[in-house]
């Protein structure tokens, strides 16, 4: 199994949607969103795709598996609908599309950056806003995917998106959410210990049975040191694409906070750490 992301080319992106470049801006050489009512802080350009690549493999890597609900006969069925919330650089949804040419899927995010051309013909990307009214009808979908969506829902808000992922999902079908241990970013309302909390909130809905969640707090995989060097990367990655904005909540000069990330990085890798991840899916009834 891959373990490393191959990289779009740049013509190969979603760049002929003109009418959503007033919604961009650009911070210390970094493409941000520039949606009012979005909390999503992380970057939108070609190297924020590369790194949700990399990140889709080693969660593949983790959970040996690309979902836990079980729905593989619903994916082999003619007909059938997924739709991926936050389907980012769209990853999750290009290799599932792939391996299950039968199913219609449906990847929606706040920024149109997934490919437009080199994709298959059962894949689709909407621009929608997880955190408003999706535009889908009532019991649209035969399974609904949500993942690593912490930096864009507001703790508070998590309860309203799970309803209207709910809404969305036809009677009988599956919804599944999977989230990680998160030790940063308590602003913004952004709950870091969500992944704990997903499964009494798919518990406590009227409309969902059968809950199910799988933890993995560590990996222990023939490929546990190339993963845990995989892994220290992406969150590299990830602490310089917030830069401007962790400094000044430490309160650090730039030298000192590249420091601080090399040194994390360095760390990650000498003790094999590992985040703690979360998986939790239900039915609807």
């Amino acid at each position: 199994m891959g373990l490393h992301s191959s990289k779009f080319k740049k013509d190969s992106i979603n760049s002929n949607h003109s009418s959503i470049s007033d919604k961009y801006r650009f911070e210390d050489g970094r493409r941000f969103h520039n949606i009012n009512n979005s909390k999503y802080f992380l970057p939108n350009d070609d190297e924020e795709c590369d790194r949700l690549h990399m990140m889709h493999f080693i969660y593949r890597c983790v959970w040996q598996s690309n979902f836990s609900a079980p729905v593989e006969l619903l994916l082999n069925q003619e007909g059938t609908k997924i739709l991926d919330v936050g389907t980012g650089a769209g990853s999750w949804l290009l290799e599932m599309s792939t391996n299950y040419p039968l199913s219609k899927f449906i990847g929606i995010d706040i920024s149109l950056i997934q490919p437009s051309c080199i994709k298959p013909k059962n894949a689709e990307f909407i621009q929608a806003n997880v955190l408003e009214r999706l535009p889908f009808h009532n019991y649209t979908f035969d399974f609904v995917f949500q993942r690593l969506l912490f930096a864009g829902i507001p703790g508070n808000e998590w309860r309203s998106v799970i309803n209207e992922l709910v809404r969305v999902l036809k009677p009988g079908g599956y919804i599944e959410i999977v989230n990680g241990l998160i030790f940063i970013f308590n602003e913004r309302g952004l709950d870091r210990q969500i992944c704990y909390k997903l499964q009494g909130y798919l518990e406590e809905h009227i409309q969902l049975h059968n809950v199910h969640s799988e933890i993995k707090k560590n990996y222990d995989g023939d490929d546990a040191k190339k993963l845990c060097s995989l892994m220290a990367e992406n969150y590299a990655t990830f602490l310089k694409s917030v830069k401007p904005k962790l400094m000044s909540v430490i309160g650090v000069l730039s030298d000192e906070y590249d420091n601080l990330v090399k040194n994390m990085k360095d760390e990650i890798i000498e003790l094999d750490s590992f985040s703690t991840q979360v998986r939790v899916y239900a039915q609807k009834r």
